[in-house]
């Protein structure tokens, strides 16, 4: 795992020292600051030590990310989540709720008219809890991962990006009260990929959809716009 993502952050140095919704990258216009809200919604199988357990989760949150150069944008997200299980007896019938919050970076690798290729690495993390008078359920949870992509302009107001994630899931689950335990999980590093389009709406505006696989199943809608 390590080696792969540590082969992206190498295709995206050269960027970083060229420089001195989704991960899709800003054009490189005047805007230097862009803000995102975002709805995503994501499945995934959690390997716990002796069973698996299919896990869904659902962020409400919001992206603010800066130009830090050329071609080079620096970000930090973060929001609501919301998060439930199959299989597990602590969390059945449960909606666990909390937060997420992760960052990001963005580099432009190759840019041309009408196609540009770019690299991110991103890092975030998630806690949700559950808390009654008998018991308290915690779950969180880090997911570091690396992208690899193209973005194409297919007309004046269309952006069509796809291409190759890398990343891996390592957390906790601790439940006190009727049920005493703590146990560790992960969701092992695994390739996967993603594409999305994108509409510019009006100047510096855009909203978006993106499908994604491999670490997880899922998508998110987004709606962008730069200062």
């Amino acid at each position: 795992m390590m080696c792969r993502i540590v082969f992206l952050f190498l295709l995206v140095l050269p960027a970083l020292v060229e420089a001195a919704g989704s991960l899709v990258p800003s054009d490189s216009n005047s805007s230097m600051l862009d803000f995102s809200l975002r709805f995503a919604r994501t499945k995934t199988p959690l390997d716990y030590a002796n069973r698996t357990h299919d896990t869904t989760s659902r962020w409400l949150g919001v992206s603010l990310r800066e130009k830090a150069g050329k071609r080079v944008t620096l970000g930090m997200y973060g929001g609501y989540a919301w998060l439930t299980q199959t299989n597990n007896p602590v969390t059945a019938g449960l909606e666990l709720d909390g937060y997420h919050a992760g960052f990001s970076l963005h580099a432009i690798l190759l840019a041309g008219q009408r196609a540009s290729l770019y690299g991110a690495l991103e890092y975030s993390y998630q806690k949700v809890d559950h808390k009654t008078d008998v018991q308290t359920v915690v779950i969180d949870w880090a997911q570091p991962q690396a992208q690899l992509g193209v973005m194409l302009a297919l007309a004046q107001k269309w952006r069509l990006y796809g291409g190759e994630s890398y990343g891996m899931i390592d957390g906790e689950e601790r439940a006190s009260g009727s049920i005493n335990h703590t146990l560790s999980f992960e969701r092992g590093a695994r390739s996967g990929g993603f594409v999305g389009l994108d509409l510019n709406v009006e100047s510096d505006g855009y909203i978006g959809i993106e499908a994604q696989s491999g670490l997880m199943r899922g998508g998110e809608i987004y709606f962008k716009r730069r200062f």
